[in-house]
């Protein structure tokens, strides 16, 4: 006896699960070829522009590169030894003593 369930019996879920899945692995067939010959053409379209303007695709690339090294080392700027162990500490101890005496004549002008 099969057992019922909300979607039918489980011969019928399994049935529904074996079509969705070979519905899905279709779907995913067709999109890999799509993406497979959309590459191709990409790829054909670079080269045959590289082969057109050569200077300027090298200068291009170039010019991305470096943008890109730039943006990356831009995101990676450590404090130097400098800032580190002289400026900041200074920095913070003339805002300590800023904030005592901004402190000490506001208690001054209460008396």
């Amino acid at each position: 006896m099969q057992q019922e369930t909300p979607f039918g019996t489980a011969d019928q879920l399994k049935e529904r699960l074996k079509e969705s899945s070979e519905t899905v692995r279709h779907s995913v067939a067709s999109a890999s070829v799509a993406i497979r010959r959309e590459t191709c053409q990409l790829c054909d379209t670079t080269s045959e522009g590289i082969r057109k303007n050569p200077i300027a695709s090298v200068v291009g690339a170039a010019v991305f590169g470096a943008a890109v090294c730039y943006l990356i080392l831009e995101g990676r700027s450590q404090p130097t030894f400098r800032e580190r162990y002289l400026n900041e500490p200074l920095g913070n101890a003339a805002d300590t003593v800023s904030s005592s005496f901004n402190s000490l004549l506001h208690n001054l002008k209460f008396w």
